[in-house]
């Protein structure tokens, strides 16, 4: 019997120094999470799930763009409500950055008036999308 745990005790101390633990766990390596490739996959898996993340919580830039696109469309044909009412819904579903920024500019030069400067900045913001 007491070379019998001698022999288990040499197969454990083995298996840790040379990470074959599946040996002893049956097939279950629970240092697999240290090793470079768990690491590498880690990493992307997360990177995958941020963008993924990123842009589906972001805002619906699909609906912005057909919004902005209808807004250039009344304001050509003079319709300041409906362009006004589609920069809103653009608005709404927008995130913070470069197109929200001229979304906001061409609504100001609506309010005050200036189409020409509301189609400009409408054109802007789309085209950032």
């Amino acid at each position: 019997m007491m070379s019998r745990n001698q022999s288990y005790e040499v197969a454990v101390a083995i298996a840790v120094l040379f990470g074959a633990s599946g040996l002893i766990m049956g097939g279950a390596n629970p240092f697999a999470f240290a090793s470079p490739a768990a690491t590498t996959t880690n990493q992307t898996g997360n990177q995958t799930g941020a963008n993924v993340t990123t842009t589906a919580g972001g805002g619906d830039q699909g609906a912005a763009k057909m919004h902005l696109g209808e807004a250039m469309k009344a304001l050509q044909a003079g319709d300041t409500a409906g362009a006004k009412m589609h920069m809103e819904e653009a608005g709404k579903v927008l995130q913070e950055g470069n197109a929200k920024m001229h979304l906001g500019e061409a609504m100001k030069a609506l309010q005050a008036g200036d189409t020409a400067g509301a189609k400009m900045h409408a054109q802007v913001a789309q085209d950032s999308l």
